[in-house]
C-alpha cells in the first residue's frame, strides 16, 4: 500500500514542492505556470535555435505546449503504472549526480593526480590468497615474520626469490622498479604511495594475494614514450651460444639501421615480438612499470627520432626508435581519465557513501534504544527464528526516524532474513543494525531525491522538462502521429480531396515482383496465383513455397530497379541481387501516370493529414482550457 501511494503521489510531489514561492506567470486549466519553468525552456530554445524567437513569438509556441500537457493531464496518461515507471527510474538517473559528495571526490581527483606526478620504486614478497580466512590471516603472520628479517638486515630479494609466489620474483628478487598511478590494483597501489623511502608495510591484502612492499626510491614522474623496437627472443633456456647467434643477429639489423635501412621494414623482416612486428615495431605509448625496467630506461634517455644499440632484457636483445616523448598535462587535462579509474576500483563508492553521512547530519538521523532492548529482552528467551522475527513486527516503538519520517518495528522485521543462522544476543542485536542500517541508506537516498527538486533548479527544470516531454509524446501521439497512421479512410479521403497536391513528373510502375529458385518452382508458383486472391499473394505463397519464393511490392519509376526497367521498361537484361533466386516475374502490375490512392503517397499524405489533425487538436485545445498570462510577471524574463 505504501508503495502504491506513493507512486501515486510521486508526479505532483515531485514537480511542485520545489516552486511554490516562485512568480507565476500564467493559468492553463486553472493550473499555476512558473515564470522560471518559461525562462528555462524559452532560453534554451534560443539557444538551440540559429534565428531566435522573440518573446511573443516564443509565448505563443509556451501556451500551445502547455495546452498539450493540460489535455495530458485530463486524459490521466500520468496516472498509467507505464508512465510512472519510466518517470521514476529518469528521475533516479537524473538524480545520482546529486547523491554524491563533491567534496570527497574532488579529494580524490587531487590525490589521484599528485600520485600520478610521482613514480615509486618498490619491491614486494607476496603468498596466496588462500579462500580460507584463517589461512590468509596464517599467511599475514609469515610475512610478518619475513619483514621481521628484512628490518634486521636479512637481504629482501633472496628472501623474494625464496618465498614469493610472484613468477618474476626469480628473475627480478621482487623489485618491479618504478610504478606509476593507475598501473596495479588500487589497494597495492595506495600502500605504495603511502609508505615512506625506505619504509615496509604491513602484511596487506589484494585480490591477487598477500603482500608486504617495500619503497625503494621516488621521483617525479618521467610522463611517457612512444617508441618502435627490434626484437631478437631469447628462447626458454637459451644457453651462452643460442645467446650469441642472437647478438650476431641483432648487430647486423642494427648496421643495416645505422648504414639508412627504414627501421619499420626491418621491424617487420626481422622483429621477433609478434605483438609489434607486423606494426613496423611500434608499440603504444608506455610510462614507467609499463616495461621491464632495463628497456625503459633506454627508451626515456634516448633523444626524439634516436635509435640505440643492441641491448639486453630478460626477453632478448633489443633495438628501440624513439618516435615521441609526452610530460603528464595539467590537472583538468587528466581529470576525465582520473575519474574514469577511480570509477572502476574501490573508490567509486567513497562519495556516495560520505553524501549518506552527511544526508544523516543533515536529516538527523536516530536509532532509537528502546528497539535493541527489545530484541535483547526477546532473544534472551526464545532464539531467533520466523517466530522471533513474527513477533518483533508487534514491538510498539519506532526503530529510526529523520526528518519526519518514521519508520516502525514492523518495517524492519519485514526486511530481515527469518532463516538466518544466528545465536546470542550480541549476534542477533549485530545483525539487525547492520540490516538496519542498510534500510537507514536506502530511506535516505530515496528522501534525498524526493527533497532534490527543492534544493536544485537546474534538477528540476530538467525533471518538469521531461515529465512534460513524456506526457507531450504520449497524448500527441493519441490525437496526431498514431491517429493519422490508423485512420485509412480519414487518409483516403484527405487524398481524394487534395489530389492536386500529390503530382509525379515521371510514371511508376505499381505492383509486385516474384522471384522464384528454378523454373520447376517458377512453374508451379504461376499455376497457384490462378487460385488467389491479390490480397491474401504473400501468405499463401509464404505457406506454400517458403524460402523458395521471395515477393516485393514495388511503387518504382524507371531507372530505381533493374529488374523493373527489364520486365516493364524494355530495359536490359538484370541479374537479381539475390543469386538465390535466379527467376522472376511481374504480377498485378501497371504503369500509372499519377497517384491512384493514398498509399501510393502514404509518407506526405500522412504528414499532410497529421497537419490537419494539429491544427484541429490546438483549436479546440485553446476552446477548451482557459489561458491567463500575467503580463506583469511576463515583463519579468530576462
Amino acid at each position: 500500500m505504501r508503495k502504491k501511494l506513493f507512486l501515486g503521489a510521486l508526479v505532483a510531489t515531485t514537480l511542485i514542492s520545489w516552486a511554490a514561492k516562485e512568480p507565476v506567470l500564467m493559468k492553463i486549466n486553472g493550473e499555476d505556470v512558473k515564470l522560471s519553468e518559461f525562462e528555462y525552456l524559452y532560453h534554451k530554445n534560443n539557444q538551440q535555435q540559429i534565428e531566435k524567437e522573440s518573446l511573443e513569438q516564443y509565448l505563443d509556441r509556451f501556451v500551445v505546449y502547455k495546452l498539450k500537457v493540460a489535455d495530458a493531464k485530463v486524459a490521466g496518461i500520468d496516472t498509467t503504472s507505464a508512465f510512472k515507471s519510466e518517470f521514476v527510474k529518469y528521475r533516479n538517473d537524473l538524480a545520482q549526480p546529486y547523491l554524491v559528495d563533491s567534496a570527497t571526490i574532488n579529494r580524490l581527483l587531487h590525490e589521484a593526480y599528485d600520485r600520478k606526478m610521482r613514480e615509486v620504486q618498490v619491491a614486494h614478497i607476496m603468498l596466496p590468497l588462500e579462500k580460507n580466512n584463517d589461512e590468509i590471516e596464517a599467511n599475514k603472520v609469515r610475512l610478518d615474520s619475513i619483514r621481521t628479517c628484512i628490518l634486521n638486515g636479512e637481504d629482501m630479494g633472496v628472501l623474494a626469490e625464496k618465498y614469493s609466489i610472484d613468477r618474476t620474483a626469480k628473475r627480478n628478487k621482487g623489485n618491479l622498479g618504478y610504478i606509476t598511478s593507475g598501473r596495479y590494483p588500487f589497494d597495492f597501489e595506495k600502500v605504495a604511495y603511502e609508505t615512506k623511502v625506505g619504509d615496509i608495510s604491513a602484511p596487506f591484502t589484494t585480490d591477487f594475494g598477500v603482500h608486504i612492499v617495500k619503497v625503494l626510491a621516488e621521483r617525479p614522474t618521467r610522463g611517457e614514450v612512444l617508441a618502435e623496437h627490434i626484437l631478437k627472443l631469447y628462447p626458454r633456456g637459451a644457453n651462452d651460444s643460442i645467446k650469441t647467434i642472437k647478438r650476431n643477429e641483432i648487430d647486423s639489423i642494427y648496421n643495416l639501421v645505422v648504414n639508412g635501412g627504414d627501421f619499420e621494414e626491418l621491424a617487420k623482416k626481422f622483429s621477433e615480438d609478434p605483438g609489434s612486428a607486423s606494426k613496423g615495431g611500434r608499440l603504444p605509448w608506455f610510462g614507467s612499470g609499463m616495461m621491464v625496467p632495463e628497456f625503459e630506461d633506454v627508451a626515456f634517455a634516448l633523444e626524439k627520432g634516436q635509435i640505440s644499440k643492441p641491448f639486453e632484457t630478460a626477453y632478448g636483445l633489443h633495438i628501440i626508435k624513439k618516435l615521441d616523448s609526452r610530460k603528464i598535462g595539467s590537472f583538468e587535462d587528466n581529470k576525465a581519465t582520473l575519474m574514469n579509474v577511480i570509477n572502476s576500483d574501490e573508490r567509486s563508492v567513497e562519495p556516495r557513501k560520505a553524501k549518506i553521512e552527511l544526508l544523516k547530519k543533515e536529516y538527523k538521523l536516530k536509532e532509537n534504544k528502546k528497539f535493541f532492548d527489545l530484541i535483547e529482552k526477546n532473544i534472551a528467551v526464545a532464539p531467533y527464528d520466523s517466530v522471533f522475527v513474527e513477533n518483533m513486527k508487534n514491538y510498539k516503538c519506532v526503530a529510526f526516524s529523520f526528518a519526519k519520517k518514521k519508520f516502525d518495528a514492523e518495517y524492519v522485521a519485514k526486511r530481515l532474513n527469518p532463516k538466518a543462522k544466528l545465536e546470542g544476543a550480541k549476534v542477533v542485536t549485530a545483525y539487525v543494525k547492520n540490516m538496519m542500517k542498510n534500510f537507514e541508506e536506502e530511506e535516505l537516498v530515496n528522501y534525498e531525491i524526493e527533497c532534490l527538486a527543492s534544493k536544485h533548479v537546474e534538477y528540476a527544470n530538467l525533471l518538469n522538462e521531461y515529465y512534460n516531454g513524456m506526457m507531450l509524446f504520449e497524448i500527441s501521439n493519441r490525437n496526431v502521429w498514431d491517429k493519422a497512421n490508423r485512420d485509412k479512410e480519414g487518409l483516403e479521403a484527405y487524398f481524394q480531396a487534395h489530389k492536386d497536391k500529390y503530382k509525379w513528373s515521371n510514371p511508376k510502375f505499381k505492383g509486385m515482383v516474384i522471384y522464384t529458385t528454378n523454373d520447376s518452382v517458377n512453374n508451379l508458383v504461376k499455376e497457384a496465383l490462378k487460385d488467389v486472391a491479390p490480397d491474401s499473394v504473400v501468405a499463401k505463397l509464404k505457406k506454400q513455397f517458403k524460402r523458395d519464393v521471395r515477393i516485393e511490392r514495388l511503387l518504382v519509376e524507371k531507372g530505381e530497379n533493374a529488374i523493373v526497367d527489364e520486365l516493364v521498361f524494355d530495359g536490359p537484361k538484370a541479374t537479381p541481387k539475390d543469386k538465390r533466386y535466379t527467376r522472376y516475374f511481374m504480377y498485378e502490375g501497371k504503369v500509372i501516370a499519377q497517384p491512384e490512392e493514398a498509399a501510393d503517397v502514404r509518407g506526405q499524405v500522412t504528414s499532410d493529414y497529421q497537419a490537419v489533425l494539429e491544427d484541429e487538436w490546438v483549436k479546440s485545445l485553446k476552446s477548451k482550457y482557459p489561458v491567463v498570462v500575467n503580463q506583469k510577471v511576463l515583463k519579468m524574463v530576462k
